[in-house]
């Protein structure tokens, strides 16, 4: 980056030598009848916090949000939703409330792209432009994983399984049975009295204890024995054994099997890459970096509609109007790749604009812009699962129907002339998204997992909006005629400026700053 931005300067300062050029608008969306306008831009932006919006319960909250946060904290249910059955037997086991952690994970995370637009505006009138973008797109996710598992951070591990579970459970299963004659002959005597009352409830307790220990057995976690869940586990049995020997039932275990070990950092990666733990993520908790994609490619036209002023006067305001249409040659992102972006949204876009650029004196200016974008019904592979967690399981992969929501955005960029070839521009672009709608498709095809058919795409439509606010400021070089030694050279343009997000809410906005540097080279394809 140091070496890249060493050479825009020079390249800058070598333009920049012939002592003359003509004054020209920063803000040009045509192009004079016969000319063609070759610009290349070179967008770098990186995030690491993004705006988002949660849902808990009946209750929303806008904030800022690291990228980091979700794989740092404890790892729970919040992260690995496989954790969830375990916790909840353990819950039903205790009759108490219990959390599972397998340790505690801190993480860094920033995402980074390359975007290389490429456009194409030939002047068809003087009034009329019509042109093609073609871009060029490359993701980069810097992400460091730290995993760390002790006796303050973890209270969970693998379940002990084997043989030592199935001797526990069917010791305490018998020793139930045994306490159920006990409280039958007790009841029968009299189903009123005290006695049977009490039987009675230890037996419930001791059912539902039982219930509990099963469920959590049948999953691949289990409270650590040195935890303050697995001391509380073994508090429980002892005290039903008491209960128990009270009534003559001597045969209750001295104790269960519980997990004895600290989960590994290689073991949490293969929980989130390895199918059998129900995640089945495409790439680890790693650096990743894509190839080179294709975009949407956007063919567009705008045309000038008032025009008032002469070019060269003191005062000159134009109006115009355009369209564009976006096809669907990028890629979305890959639902099982949780540090993938997507290259393009891959379906129809519609959209569009009215704008104007004036003048009103020597040196200032402003550039208005707005747009209406219409996203035409597409396809998407998403995972069905609350976006609050961290890991979707791959079961919830569904192939979608989608219907993006409409958006709009609205520009205003004042600017400064400050000699006749250089201009400082600033400006800021409020935007905002409609919400999405979603429903399976017809077929009812999954992606890669088995999907439950109790899954609801609505439960993605909350996350789908957004709104954000944009500042921009940079400058913007313009060389018409340049003459030097008697020669001419062609018209030239240099844009270099800084955009960044300051506000944001709905789903995921990410708070991007971005260096945008772009060159526009004008030649004449005819006339004279």
């Amino acid at each position: 980056m140091h070496r890249t931005s060493i050479k825009i300067a020079t390249l800058i300062c070598v333009v920049l030598a012939p002592g003359f050029a003509a004054a020209q608008e920063p803000y040009s969306p045509l192009v004079p009848q016969g000319k063609l306008r070759l610009e290349i831009r070179g967008e770098y932006s990186s995030f690491s916090y993004r705006y988002r919006t949660w849902t808990e319960g009946s209750s929303t909250r806008n904030g800022l949000e690291a990228l980091s946060d979700p794989f740092s904290g404890p790892a729970g249910s919040r992260v690995f939703p496989l954790l969830s059955p375990a916790e909840a037997a353990v819950r039903e086991a205790l009759g108490d409330d219990y959390s599972i952690s397998l340790g505690t994970m801190t993480s860094f995370m920033e995402k980074n792209t390359a975007r290389v637009p490429v456009s194409f505006d030939v002047g068809v009138f003087d009034w009329l432009t019509v042109g093609v973008v073609v871009p060029a797109v490359q993701h980069e996710t810097e992400f460091a994983f730290h995993f760390e598992a002790d006796s303050t951070g973890a209270n969970a591990g693998f379940g002990p399984g084997g043989g030592a579970v199935s001797v526990f459970l069917l010791g305490l299963g018998t020793s139930i049975d045994a306490y159920g004659s006990y409280r039958d002959v007790t009841c029968a005597t009299d189903p009123s009295s005290p006695e049977c009352a009490d039987a009675t409830a230890v037996l419930d307790d001791a059912l539902g204890f039982q219930s509990g220990l099963v469920a959590m057995y049948g999953t691949m976690f289990a409270p650590l024995g040195s935890s303050t869940g697995g001391l509380a586990l073994q508090a429980r049995l002892a005290s039903l054994a008491m209960a128990f020997d009270a009534a003559g039932v001597t045969d209750v275990p001295a104790s269960m099997p519980l997990a004895d070990a600290f989960l590994t950092t290689e073991q949490i990666l293969e929980m989130v890459t390895d199918p059998a733990f129900g995640i089945g993520a495409a790439h680890t908790l790693g650096q990743w970096r894509a190839l080179w994609g294709l975009g949407d490619i956007e063919v567009r036209a705008d045309a000038r509609l008032l025009e008032s002023g002469a070019p060269d006067g003191p005062r000159h305001v134009i109006a115009g109007a355009g369209a564009r249409v976006r096809l669907p040659t990028g890629t979305q992102d890959d639902p099982a790749n949780f540090l993938d972006a997507a290259t393009g949204d891959a379906q129809i876009d519609v959209e569009i604009r009215g704008w104007m650029n004036g003048r009103w004196t020597d040196r200032f200016g402003l550039w208005a812009d707005f747009r209406y974008g219409i996203q035409m019904p597409g396809t998407t592979e998403r995972r069905v699962f609350d976006p609050n967690f961290t890991f979707a399981p791959m079961s919830s992969q569904l192939q979608l129907d989608w219907n993006p929501g409409d958006y709009q955005f609205v520009e205003l960029s004042p600017w400064f002339r400050l000699v006749e070839s250089m201009t400082l521009v600033a400006g800021y672009r409020y935007f905002r998204k409609g919400r999405d709608s979603f429903t399976r498709t017809a077929t009812g095809e999954t992606g890669s997992g088995q999907a439950a058919g109790a899954l609801d795409p609505e439960i993605l439509v909350p996350h789908s909006g957004a709104s954000s606010s944009r500042v921009t400021f940079g400058m913007v070089y313009n060389r018409a005629v340049p003459t030097r030694d008697g020669t001419t050279g062609g018209p030239l343009e240099i844009r270099l400026q800084y955009r960044g997000v300051v506000g944001g809410s709905g789903g995921n906005v990410p708070k991007t700053g971005a260096i945008e540097a772009g060159f526009r080279f004008f030649r004449r394809l005819w006339g004279g």
